[in-house]
């Protein structure tokens, strides 16, 4: 083999060498690149999920709220109706005994 062969060879096999060093190189950025997107992806997710969950917890207070206010109407009136009606047996009652104790 003639020496300008075995230079070209040489030459030629450097640059692969080469090629393959900066294809490594270049995997690894990518890699890197690749992990770097997918935490912020994760990241944004998280961001997102929280603030649904937030809104959800927010929601579910109002309608809690909401319904705690209603049951304390309903049961406000009910003491109410059973207020007068012992208002008005109360009277009678009255009534009863005080013709008891004067017709004794």
């Amino acid at each position: 083999m003639s020496l300008e062969a075995i230079k070209k060879i040489a030459e030629t096999e450097s640059e692969a060498e080469k090629q393959k060093a900066e294809a490594r190189m270049e995997a690894k950025r990518i890699l890197a690149d690749a992990e770097t997107e997918g935490r912020e992806i994760v990241s944004k997710a998280q961001a997102a999920a929280q603030a649904e969950v937030g809104e959800f917890c927010r929601k579910a207070e109002a309608e809690g709220t909401a319904a705690a206010q209603k049951i304390a109407e309903e049961i406000d009136a009910q003491c109410q109706n059973l207020t007068g009606s012992a208002t008005g047996r109360m009277e009678a009652a009255v009534s009863i005994i005080v013709g008891r104790v004067v017709n004794g």
